[in-house]
């Protein structure tokens, strides 16, 4: 061993020298003195010495070294052995094997049982220093790259809690919107729309129908759609099987089977063969209403754990909703029934305005056509038309059907319907159009009308529609003073008094159809 001027390592400070445990292991009593001298000449307080490999492990079984500089070829055991016992119980301590015979086996053999470095005899001081400060920016690099390593993870555990924050909120804000948008929704036909176009946006998908089942027939029907052009709603869905019994299955991912009903497998001939698909049922009271069937997922994806949870929560709180406008169309058409019969009864006590309100209600439609309007608006004059003047049951007969004119106090008292009309109807939960047919048909275009002297567009535009077909139905029917006017004068009557008791685009609608 040549001993040369000695140098400090540049890659441990002082403190850091001072603190190291450091063991050196060799048979040579010589080498083990020299190390331990130049060691301690380094800094090093910590410098222990073994002769053999079994007081090499007792020293390392009592003390944690930082290094150990351990002979290959010593007599009882050598320095791989001595490796091979320390390798795992000692993973923070670095090992440097110190051989005269370096052989490529050799090398393998250290390096897969743990060590870290080599020194070939004879070698310099300088190979010492060189070694543990190889070893010194090995360390340092594995404790930067461990640190870097702990800071991705961290990293990705915050984007993975982002994620999963997000992907909760996403949820919540969706289970949200189905609640709060089902809510505002009571009319059935409206709901199905609702309810394929809600699943097609939350869980990503192309394609979605609604079938209902017909339980008399054992077939479903397609009630809506949305890509699916080739089920057309109201008709019955393709299916290989006759269906029958009464349980839908939830979801399969099956490619021809997308369910069971009655035991037997449902199978759709075209829409979703060979595409992810996934169903869920309606069931109302436990009974089966229908099935929700989307398919297509964006991506070619399948549907996962969460577009199934939104499915079936969107299905149970729309059946839910199904369920409560049924009750509601019942109760509703029971009243209506109840009030129709009170129509009657009050047609029934004048002989001359039998099928008044039906005849009024036809021409009122016809007009609304006309006039462009909408469907929902249409279904408001069937609603309210036949109920205008269901307030008259509070009228006397001797002034219902009184001959000659009305004196002043009568003519009060026949004013009055509108608003009870309006009372009586207030249980059916009708809307402000519908329950503006009933309260304001009496109401002028020049504001001379009652019962709220409402003018031009503040009166509502179904009630304008209803004031002008009344007025018609009443010149052109009999009555207890007058017979019916001719129908020429009726017309006349309706173009003298536009802009003034009636809404001038109502009686030139209402021209066109009558005439």
């Amino acid at each position: 061993m040549q001993v040369e001027a000695i140098q400090d390592p540049a890659t441990l400070t002082a403190a850091e020298l001072e603190s190291l445990q450091v063991l050196v292991v060799d048979d040579e009593h010589i080498i083990c003195e020299t190390l331990e001298l130049y060691l301690q000449h380094l800094g090093i307080k910590h410098v222990q010495t073994a002769n053999n490999g079994l007081e090499a492990l007792e020293k390392i079984s009592e003390t944690k070294y930082d290094f150990v500089f351990v002979d290959l070829m010593m007599p009882e055991m050598n320095g791989i052995e001595v490796l091979k016992r320390t390798n795992d119980s000692h993973i923070l301590t670095t090992f440097i094997l110190m051989t005269g015979y370096p052989t490529m086996d050799v090398v393998i053999d250290a390096m897969h049982n743990g060590a870290s470095d080599f020194l070939v005899k004879p070698f310099r001081f300088d190979d010492v220093k060189l070694a543990m400060e190889r070893i010194q920016r090995l360390h340092c690099l594995m404790e930067s790259n461990w640190q870097l390593h702990q800071e991705l993870e961290k990293k990705r555990e915050v984007e993975e809690l982002n994620n999963q924050l997000e992907r909760k909120i996403r949820l919540q804000t969706i289970l949200y919107q189905i609640v709060d948008s089902l809510s505002k929704i009571n009319r059935s036909e409206n709901l199905y729309r609702y309810v394929i176009n809600k699943a097609i946006e939350s869980c990503n998908a192309k394609k979605a129908c609604f079938l209902i089942y017909d339980q008399e027939n054992s077939h479903l029907i397609t009630l809506a759609q949305l890509g699916i052009e080739d089920m057309k709603p109201g008709t019955q869905a393709e299916f290989k099987h006759t269906l029958e019994g009464n349980n839908i299955l939830a979801k399969t991912f099956i490619e021809d089977y997308f369910g069971t009903l009655g035991g037997q497998e449902v199978a759709l001939e075209k829409t979703f063969r060979d595409k992810a698909f996934m169903a869920t049922p309606f069931n109302i009271r436990n009974e089966p209403f229908g099935v929700l069937i989307l398919g297509d997922k964006e991506g070619h994806k399948f549907f996962d754990g969460e577009d199934e949870f939104i499915l079936k929560f969107l299905a149970e709180k729309a059946a839910l909703n199904i369920e409560n406008m049924a009750l509601y169309d019942n109760l509703k058409q029971s009243f209506l029934a109840s009030l129709m019969a009170l129509v009657s009864a009050i047609e029934a006590k004048d002989a001359y305005t039998k099928q008044h309100s039906k005849r009024v209600t036809e021409y009122a439609l016809m007009i609304a056509r006309q006039m462009g309007c909408t469907q929902v608006d249409l279904d408001r004059i069937e609603t309210s038309g036949p109920l205008h003047d269901i307030g008259k049951i509070g009228v006397q007969d001797n002034i219902l059907n009184k001959p000659d004119r009305l004196t002043d106090d009568e003519f009060e008292h026949i004013k009055a319907h509108p608003l009870v009309g309006a009372n009586i109807v207030a249980p059916l939960g009708l809307d402000s159009e519908e329950m503006g047919i009933i309260r304001h048909h009496h109401e002028r275009w020049d504001g001379r009308g009652y019962p709220d002297h409402l003018k031009e567009e503040e009166i509502p535009r179904l009630a304008r529609i209803l004031a002008v077909a009344d007025a018609f139905d009443a010149m052109n029917s009999s009555r207890a003073y007058r017979k019916a006017l001719p129908f020429s004068v009726c017309i006349e009557e309706l173009e003298k008094n536009r802009g003034s008791q009636f809404d001038p685009d109502v009686v030139e609608s209402a021209l066109i159809v009558l005439k």
